[in-house]
């Protein structure tokens, strides 16, 4: 009750000084505007404005009442359009996972404009396009879609690289991608996609530069890991253009690698295709000793080494502990040809044949008994290893 009296007494007084200062000086204000004047107390002109103002504040929030309850007419009316753009906008996404370009294209596009995340219609819209084989207009999509979402410029540029490197654009591919990695420089993505175009240019240098990073960021698996390993290396050593480069590139390789059977051959028709066959029947020989493998065989019958004898005597010693293996009996019988002991060597190819036919034994055979004058059996031998290499004849009528 005491507070009450105060508060009364102190609004009597407030009232009294406000009423005493309009009688005393009521102001004056003149508003001129072209032909009209307008003229009015001050205390009038303020009371005009701050009416106006809370006119103002008032229509704002009645609007946002609206607007916020779905359960009002204009609350439905307003949101509805939102709800229709969000349908279209899920239906064509639908439509772009299932490869429906022509669809997805015309309902995200359509519903861009009042979606949520315009970046995801024009980005999808994009790849439709470039789907639909007109590649102007997806790039002028992708521009839309960089204006939309400017935080966004990763997904733009990803979307940008996989179009570039689908349309064989190998340059501006890597330009793409390399400001993709200055936004996310250990992006997996952006990583394989990398991976992917030095694989299509053929850049060894820069793919193996790249492989730490595909490690250490798990982006390829140990066996992918390991097949591109294998490929970057045999590209290295098949493009090396002397005998120094290539030996410099074994050097670096790690000894993992060099017990790669597919690197070994490489580097051994390297070595031969520098005339050093000598060395690469060093390297084929040291590899079957330590881990054997059979694809290195044929790579190893047609090198000679320093020493031929000694060459043909460590076949025949592994033939010793495989005696049932045509394919080194091959080898074993090529080896006899080079130190001219064509007995041995038409043995040992008849002994392969006996075990596994073989176009190239039927040819070796051919060959050496065409040498030794037994021509009519060296014709049968190249027309049997000749039907091999065919998918077979049909039977015919043939002229006696």
């Amino acid at each position: 009750m005491r507070a009450f009296v105060i508060w009364t007494a102190l609004l009597l007084l407030v009232g009294a000084g406000v009423l005493e200062l309009l009688g005393s000086d009521s102001g004056y204000v003149l508003i001129s505007l072209w032909q009209t004047r307008i003229e009015m107390s001050f205390w009038m002109a303020l009371g005009v404005v701050s009416l106006t103002l809370f006119s103002i504040w008032l229509v704002i929030k009645v609007l946002t009442m609206l607007l916020a309850s779905s359960n009002t007419v204009l609350g439905r009316w307003l949101s509805s359009g939102g709800r229709r753009a969000a349908s279209l906008t899920a239906e064509g996404l639908v439509d772009f996972m299932e490869g429906n370009w022509k669809q997805a294209r015309k309902r995200l596009l359509r519903s861009a404009a009042k979606s949520q995340m315009p970046l995801l219609n024009y980005l999808a819209a994009a790849r439709s396009t470039y789907e639909l084989g007109d590649h102007e207009e997806a790039f002028e999509l992708l521009h839309k879609a960089e204006q939309a979402g400017p935080k966004h410029e990763l997904a733009v540029a990803l979307t940008q690289a996989r179009m570039q490197l689908l349309d064989k654009k190998y340059e501006q591919c890597l330009a793409t991608l390399e400001r993709a990695r200055r936004v996310s420089p250990s992006h997996p993505v952006v990583l394989d996609l990398l991976r992917q175009t030095y694989e299509a240019v053929a850049d060894c240098e820069k793919l193996l530069a790249l492989l730490p990073e595909l490690k250490k960021h798990k982006v390829v698996s140990s066996e992918q890991e390991e097949q591109l390993e294998v490929a970057i290396y045999g590209d290295l050593l098949s493009q090396a253009l002397d005998i120094d480069v290539l030996k410099s590139i074994w050097k670096k390789m790690s000894s993992g690698l060099r017990k790669q059977a597919a690197l070994v051959e490489v580097y051994a028709k390297g070595l031969q295709r520098f005339d050093a066959d000598s060395d690469a029947e060093v390297i084929l020989r040291s590899a079957l000793e330590k881990r054997w493998d059979e694809s290195l065989l044929i790579p190893y019958s047609l090198v000679e080494g320093r020493d031929k004898a000694k060459q043909l005597l460590c076949a025949e010693s592994w033939l010793k502990e495989r005696p049932s293996n045509a394919t080194l009996m091959l080898v074993v019988g090529r080896l006899c040809l080079r130190n001219e002991l064509w007995g041995r060597a038409r043995q040992y190819f008849e002994n392969s044949l006996q075990l596994q036919k073989d176009p190239h034994t039927f040819a070796e055979l051919a060959r050496l008994l065409a040498h030794l004058g037994e021509h009519e059996k060296s014709t049968g031998y190249y027309q049997q290893g000749l039907l091999m290499m065919t998918e077979g004849l049909p039977d015919l009528p043939m002229p006696d």
